[in-house]
């Protein structure tokens, strides 16, 4: 089994499916409801991060009902049950599903599709202590405030650093 996977493919492709078949299939290879605590998907944005939230829970639910399954999740079964590296049945698929559906809602803190900034914040708040700044930081996004002080750094650099000096003579 991998431990790291990467799927990069353009809009309208088929990605959240696969990402959602990838995560339930890890989620439910095992008896044990909390697998999925182990399991660490990130996206870029929060809407693709809601968006694959909603899905993996929404199939778990089609997954774990006792009427018969239609339409995508019909798909998603065949695809887990002819996975040749998977020794899932139907039977195990819903029994796992089912079990699966009630932890995250019970821990659904331990539920991790995030995006890749709040996964970076999560870590660098981890080691706060460690970097030496202070553990109640705050994260501020101003891009007129960060642009106009990489200018500033910039034209500071110019005279003393002969190549930038170059480069922005020859820009001009």
């Amino acid at each position: 089994m991998q431990n790291f996977a990467v799927y990069k493919s353009s809009a309208g492709s088929g990605k959240t499916y696969t990402l959602v078949k990838e995560y339930i299939k890890l989620a439910l290879s095992s008896d044990r409801p909390e697998k999925h605590k182990s399991i660490l998907a990130i996206t870029f944005t929060n809407k693709a991060a809601n968006e694959m939230k909603e899905r993996v829970l929404k199939t778990l639910i089609e997954l774990s009902s006792p009427t018969p399954i239609e339409g995508t999740t019909k798909h998603l079964i065949a695809d887990l049950i002819n996975d040749k590296n998977n020794t899932l049945t139907e039977f195990k698929i819903k029994s796992r599903a089912k079990k699966t559906l009630e932890y995250i809602l019970h821990h659904y803190a331990d539920f991790s599709i995030t995006t890749i900034d709040k996964f970076i914040h999560k870590i660098v708040r981890t080691f706060a202590f460690d970097l030496k700044i202070p553990m109640n930081f705050e994260v501020e996004l101003d891009a007129d405030s960060l642009l106009k002080t990489a200018i500033d750094n910039l034209i500071l650099q110019t005279g003393v650093n002969k190549e930038l000096t170059s480069f922005l003579i020859k820009y001009t």
